[in-house]
């Protein structure tokens, strides 16, 4: 439709999104996500983002996820604790340490509730562990 002329809103840029990630099918999720971000008829809707990345979150794709929180800044979107929220469990479902993600928090003026600072807990890269105890 778009490619024949037709403007398309962002409810339905948001209908197509979410059409494809029930689909089971996040990168084509994705791709018409960057198109309708490209399109600049319409900023696509913020939730079109969220559910995005919330699924590469679910997968444990650290790149991908923060490759959604930039397009979410370049859209003009502020960063809230939700984003932060899902980029935090991308790391813990990644299971690798998030270096500097307290920091970046900060410099949004996102402060964690108590959820986001337990899991801030787990995916902290210089927390104390029973092995480190061991090895001092």
């Amino acid at each position: 439709m778009a490619d024949n002329g037709c403007q398309i809103g962002p409810l339905t840029w948001d209908a197509h999104v979410k059409l494809y990630v029930e689909a089971g099918e996040l990168e084509k999720a994705d791709s018409i996500l960057q198109k309708a971000f490209q399109a600049e008829e319409a900023k696509p809707m913020f939730n079109s983002f969220m559910v995005v990345m919330e699924q590469y979150s679910k997968r444990g794709d650290i790149h991908n996820t923060e490759k959604m929180l930039h397009r979410m800044k370049q859209a003009g979107y502020v960063a809230r604790l939700r984003q932060f929220q899902t980029l935090v469990e991308s790391y813990r479902n990644a299971k690798a340490p998030a270096y500097g993600i307290r920091e970046r928090m900060l410099a949004e003026n996102i402060f964690p509730n108590k959820y986001l600072a337990a899991q801030l807990a787990e995916v902290d890269a210089f927390r104390r562990t029973s092995v480190s105890d061991l090895l001092e």
